[in-house]
């Protein structure tokens, strides 16, 4: 489905709502919220075989009736922000190939940006969806300075925002150590990604400190988990090619969901999201946990 399409059935539904008669009333006040679902089973396989009689999304605690669910693989705006501090300097290329491996592994009609950072960020390649293009953005041997890693993603946020023609906006972020030169806070950063849409992934490239490591997962999992992203933290270098292989494979066997709020005010109040999934196994589920009752969700 193009994101035109999807644009015209999200309007159809939003409009179209049927009335206790089974009149159809058309209420152009309606508004939907959209909200990407991945499952998972036990061992961490994606499950992608789910009836949408399996799904039931709460808005602070109430069920909403489901107005659209799709199964689709649909194209998405992407951005990836890559440490370039000192740090990296040895790891750097592992870190390379794992950004190139996921912009290879995903959705061809993607459209994909690189921010590189390290005491400041750079866009170093404007969307696009050439992955020679990706790849020379990508190879930077300079590694050098510190982590601003929290003003990165706000750039990146920023420039996914303004630019993204897909619907679905996700950033991904691969870096090996805790922020020592943002300005910007993680809740702050966070925040501007809820209000935007953007999903935040993030992996963290492993090191030998055990303290930065302990802290560094903490900021990641603080800054990924409330936007339907994830961090995840490979136990060795050789791994961070694989998850990132495997985040890619998520990020295409997503469900997309959307439903009208039986609460269609917009008064500016973060409303929480929870979504559960009846399964024969036990699975898990990750989802955006809220949004912002604003006119942009």
């Amino acid at each position: 489905m193009t994101r035109l399409e999807l644009t015209i059935l999200l309007c159809a539904v939003a409009l179209q709502q049927v009335d206790a008669q089974g009149a159809s009333a058309f209420r152009a006040e309606s508004r939907l919220v959209r909200v990407d679902v991945s499952v998972q089973g036990a061992r961490g396989e994606i499950i992608t075989d789910l009836a949408q009689a399996a799904f039931t999304v709460y808005e602070n605690g109430t069920a909403q009736p489901i107005a659209l669910f799709l199964q689709d693989d649909i194209p998405v705006s992407l951005g990836l922000v890559i440490d370039n501090s000192g740090s990296m300097r040895t790891r750097r290329a592992k870190v390379e190939a794992a950004a190139l491996a996921f912009a290879r592994a995903s959705n061809p009609l993607d459209e994909m940006f690189v921010v590189n950072f390290a005491d400041t960020a750079h866009l170093d390649v404007p969307f696009t969806s050439d992955v020679r293009v990706l790849e020379d953005g990508i190879a930077r041997m300079d590694s050098i300075g510190g982590t601003a890693l929290r003003d990165a993603v706000a750039m990146a946020v920023a420039y996914l925002g303004d630019h993204a023609t897909r619907d679905h906006k996700i950033l991904l972020v691969i870096t090996d150590g805790g922020d020592n030169s943002s300005a910007i806070s993680n809740d702050a950063v966070r925040e501007r990604a809820e209000r935007a849409g953007i999903a935040l992934y993030a992996i963290g490239v492993p090191q030998a400190d055990a303290s930065k490591a302990a802290r560094r997962r903490h900021e990641l999992d603080d800054l990924t988990e409330r936007t339907g992203g994830a961090a995840i933290h490979p136990a060795t270098l050789d791994e961070v090619e694989p998850v990132a292989i495997r985040l890619a494979h998520q990020v295409r066997r997503r469900y997309t969901l959307a439903y009208v709020p039986l609460n269609q005010s917009l008064d500016g109040s973060y409303r929480k999201i929870r979504v559960v999934v009846k399964a024969s196994e036990p699975v898990s589920v990750q989802s955006r946990a809220g949004y912002y009752a604003t006119l942009r969700k």
